[in-house]
């Protein structure tokens, strides 16, 4: 202890303050070198989704641990999510509102800002978000379909089953069936479940293979199935009959049909392929062999116009355009980075402004540390 010169016993307290701060320094690591920004990071191995205001679409990608949105007009980055502390499993963009699922844990974020959060469960991953009028629909990694009330956030119920008779792999919600829901299974197997009375109201038989993804057709109670061996169902799942079978190579990994007139559907493949299929005279129409580099997660025509979108593990999001008459689409406008391991960075001018990357990939690469468009 010191005296000061009004003779005031005055306590060594601005060394202990600083004591204190420089010992919270080195627990938190250095404040001289803190992430700032990723560069080349557009999309990772989970579905995308796709929300719209208006005519504009918007898409909403995870990548690692966060998700950006982009829009669809051109691509551009427009927010970056909050980083969690586990890798993003899932997400679902409605109106102004992502749910991100992580760790568990069902995230509701604003303009790419944290806001609450969809009552916990105890289920491991929550994965393939969606939504079903009032409520959002999820698969559980313990085998069971979760549903909350979108509005309250509150946990509405849960559907439980068996892994070794019936393992979840996809829902879908057939269009004007009020309160029922279509659950895939490894197994190959469908069953149809009321989520208010908690009953399984039919079971369809097996169609031989797992089914790995379903969507609803732009015909009322069909349901499109992708199927692991390669098949694609198309379902009556009123009259429990089926409308047509067709073949693509490797397992269907994603569907989507057009919705401006014109009978056509694509589907994507793990090896980076898409096909695109004539319903009318149910033939293959053309297939973009090599589309992506890696598996496609998701494939989605935009609403309304003869645009694709689809998105892949190798870092990429794409737009194919149908200008043309033969059903054959040119790539439009695409985003991409590395998808292996940059081995060599440098930056390429004196303001430290641009980034040059060469990558594993064998792509030499331009970076704007600045202006995410120029990339």
């Amino acid at each position: 202890m010191y005296k000061n010169k009004k003779g005031n016993t005055m306590v060594m307290a601005d060394k202990k303050t600083r004591v204190e701060r420089e010992t919270t320094q080195k627990q938190e690591g250095s404040r001289l070198y803190q992430p700032f920004r990723a560069l080349g990071y557009i999309t990772s191995s989970i579905p995308h989704s796709i929300q719209y205001r208006g005519q504009a679409a918007f898409i909403t990608a995870g990548i690692g641990r966060s998700f950006h949105i982009y829009d669809s007009e051109k691509i551009n980055l427009l927010f970056v999510g909050p980083r969690f502390d586990a890798d993003v499993v899932s997400v679902l963009s409605i109106g102004d509102e992502t749910f991100v699922s992580s760790g568990g844990q069902v995230t509701i974020c604003q303009r790419a800002k944290r806001v609450g959060e969809l009552e916990a469960v105890n289920r491991g991953e929550i994965s393939s978000l969606m939504q079903f009028g009032d409520y959002i629909i999820a698969i559980s990694e313990d085998n069971a379909v979760v549903i909350w009330n979108r509005v309250t956030r509150e946990l509405f119920t849960e559907i439980e089953f068996e892994s070794e008779s019936f393992r979840v792999t996809a829902v879908v919600h057939p269009s004007t069936y009020v309160n029922k829901i279509v659950i895939g299974s490894a197994q190959g197997s469908m069953q149809v479940w009321n989520i208010q009375t908690r009953r399984c109201l039919y079971e369809f038989k097996p169609f031989g293979s797992g089914i790995a993804c379903m969507v609803q057709a732009p015909v009322i109670d069909v349901v499109a199935l992708g199927l692991l061996d390669g098949r694609i169902l198309l379902h009556n799942v009123k009259l429990d009959s089926p409308v047509m079978q067709l073949a693509q190579e490797g397992r269907v990994t994603s569907l989507s049909f057009r919705t401006d007139d014109v009978p056509m559907m694509a589907t994507s493949n793990a090896e980076g392929d898409v096909a695109m299929w004539d319903l009318n005279n149910k033939r293959l129409l053309h297939v973009i062999q090599g589309a992506h580099d890696s598996t496609i997660p998701s494939i989605e025509f935009l609403a309304g116009q003869p645009l694709l979108l689809t998105s892949s593990a190798d870092n990429s999001i794409k737009e194919w355009l149908f200008d043309g008459q033969e059903g054959v689409p040119r790539l439009l406008r695409h985003r991409s980075g590395h998808f292996a391991a940059p081995h060599m960075i440098r930056y390429h001018d004196d303001d430290g402004r641009c980034i040059l990357s060469a990558g594993r990939d064998r792509s030499l690469r331009y970076f704007s540390v600045f202006r995410d468009a120029q990339n």
